[in-house]
């Protein structure tokens, strides 16, 4: 049997929630990492620590809180954070009195990604809507009764809905840019 001191049990507890906190965070790290891997085009190990810097609670985190935290050497973590700094998705700062660089997300880096996200769906929307007018044009043509051209107005409906959700977006980069310039106020 063991018996526990107030202050040891209190300790033991926070050590547990500590531990289960850091599985959770290694846990949605990866998961994150994978995340931005597959849709990002970012090399596993800049996914993951994109996904550091999304999960801290911290204004950044250190060189070295990335190696541990990831359990990588210093080479890799350093070649890959060059790598999100060239893109402009990860930005250093230092501290008064403390020689170390901290890295955090660039703070423009969620308006870039709406801008990349919004070009992305116009394409597809022109493209959708290219199709749309050559079908229309041929189908007019070749005199193709509109219950033989369903493509027609599945081309049409998913343009529209295109443009609605291109809307949607727009509306929240606005939003977005709304509440950090009041937060700065």
């Amino acid at each position: 049997m063991v018996l526990f001191l107030p202050n040891q049990l209190y300790i033991c507890q926070k050590f547990s929630s500590i531990v289960e906190q850091n599985s959770e965070i290694k846990q949605l790290t990866e998961e994150l990492g994978v995340y931005f891997e597959k849709n990002k085009q970012l090399s596993p190990l800049s996914a993951r620590i994109f996904s550091m810097l999304i999960l801290t609670e911290k204004d950044g985190l250190g060189f070295d809180e990335l190696v541990d935290g990831l359990e990588s050497c210093k080479s890799s973590v350093s070649t890959n954070l060059q790598l999100l700094q060239t893109q402009g998705r990860v930005v250093y700062f230092t501290k008064p009195g403390d020689r170390k660089r901290y890295f955090k997300i660039a703070p423009n880096d969620i308006y870039v990604q709406l801008d990349k996200k919004i070009a992305q769906w116009e394409k597809e929307k022109n493209i959708h809507l290219k199709v749309h007018n050559f079908k229309r044009k041929l189908y007019q043509e070749k005199d193709i009764p509109k219950e033989k051209n369903r493509g027609l107005e599945y081309t049409k409906n998913y343009a529209l809905f295109i443009d609605d959700f291109i809307k949607n977006l727009i509306q929240l980069k606005e939003n977005l840019q709304k509440t950090f310039n009041s937060d700065t106020l």
